[in-house]
């Protein structure tokens, strides 16, 4: 194109405001520069620091993140599945601890990029990037034995989930450890990773007086201290796995440990950016320690 042409050309599309369509870019080079994300639920405290993190690792990278909630509900998990598959989608973030065995496997069929943040599989090649539950749960028995408590209940997340059983199973072999039996009626598990959940476990565990309480989220904190005020305790030690600011100002006082996922998220992208290119997985896993 001769130099005139393309200053033609190119004041015209600066005063048309003409920007190319990104949708048949897309299909062009086969390629969005967008990557999904999954969460359970939104509201969920835990969740927003790790998805600012992966947008902002998305942003970094030349990527837009694409956010669906899905209410740990598996048929509206497959749809919005379908729904990102549809858009082209250049890769998958999946941060539901739900996700059915059968819908990983379609993706995994259609060799459809994706990690799974946060939670663990039973495919040895499948790339996660997660925090070491059973050492955050060790670490947290240790702390409240420190504090002089040896009668420490927990409040367990599903065990259902690899999350809420690695948690658990951390928390039991801490007790091991530090020479204190593991008394079953010590440990409530949640129904669900809520508020609710959390307070009607909390109810049961207050009847054999607990000393302290190890909540496997900050949603079930909430209920344990929504459910010790019910009790009218004065104080209750109750770490939770993860620490967000509004429990700072609920007192009596709360423990906390803050999760390692987050400075893992680039990793993440990158993983989903190197399957789509072609590279294939890589291992191994990305364990991070929390802090």
């Amino acid at each position: 194109m001769r130099l005139e042409t393309r200053r033609r050309v190119l004041a015209a599309v600066e005063r048309l405001e003409y920007r190319p369509s990104a949708i048949a870019r897309g299909l062009r080079l086969r390629r969005t520069r967008t990557l999904g994300m999954l969460v359970p639920d939104i509201t969920n405290p835990f969740f927003p620091p790790i998805i600012r993190g992966a947008e902002e690792a998305a942003r970094e990278r030349g990527y837009e993140l694409v956010l669906c909630n899905t209410d740990d509900e598996p048929e509206r998990e497959k749809a919005s599945l379908r729904v990102l598959r549809e858009r082209q989608a250049d890769g998958l973030l999946i941060a539901t601890s739900r996700t059915a065995d059968a819908t990983l496997a379609s993706v995994r069929r259609e060799r459809f990029p994706f990690v799974l943040v946060n939670r663990g599989s039973r495919v040895a090649e499948d790339p996660v990037v997660e925090v070491n539950n059973a050492r955050a749960a060790a670490d947290i028995v240790a702390h409240l034995v420190s504090l002089g408590h040896r009668r420490i209940a927990h409040i367990a997340g599903p065990l259902s989930t690899t999350t809420g059983a690695e948690r658990a199973a951390g928390y039991r072999e801490a007790l091991r450890t530090h020479g204190l039996r593991a008394d079953a009626t010590l440990m409530a598990e949640a129904s669900a990773y809520s508020e609710d959940a959390g307070h009607a476990a909390a109810m049961r565990l207050l009847r054999v007086e607990p000393t302290a309480i190890f909540a496997a989220n900050d949603l079930l904190a909430l209920g344990a201290l929504r459910a010790a005020r019910d009790k009218t305790a004065t104080y209750v030690s109750r770490p939770s796995s993860w620490s967000v600011p509004p429990l700072a100002r609920l007192g009596p006082p709360i423990g906390g440990s803050r999760d390692g996922v987050r400075p893992h998220l680039g990793r993440a992208c990158d993983e989903a950016i190197r399957v789509r290119r072609g590279h294939g997985i890589r291992g191994p896993r990305s364990r991070g320690a929390r802090r």
